[in-house]
């Protein structure tokens, strides 16, 4: 199968594989470098806020802000 990336930079996934792998709209994809080959892997639903926390277990997003520091009470 194949698709055609748009001059925005979108594609459309193939109505098959939509339905094989029950992506629907809002669906997350995670595109994984291996090699010189990539991977596109769906992401499981998580409840609000759980998203980030997916991401920080893989890596693609820091623990904490960078621009928010611990303040001392005085």
């Amino acid at each position: 199968m194949t698709s055609t990336i748009t001059t925005k930079g979108q594609t459309v996934v193939p109505k098959e594989l939509r339905q094989k792998f029950e992506l629907d709209a809002g669906a997350v994809l995670d595109w994984q470098v291996e090699g010189d080959s990539m991977r596109v892997v769906k992401l499981t639903r998580f409840t609000k806020g759980s998203f980030l926390q997916a991401l920080r277990r893989l890596g693609r997003v820091p623990a904490a802000p960078r621009d928010q520091q611990p303040v001392e009470a005085a």
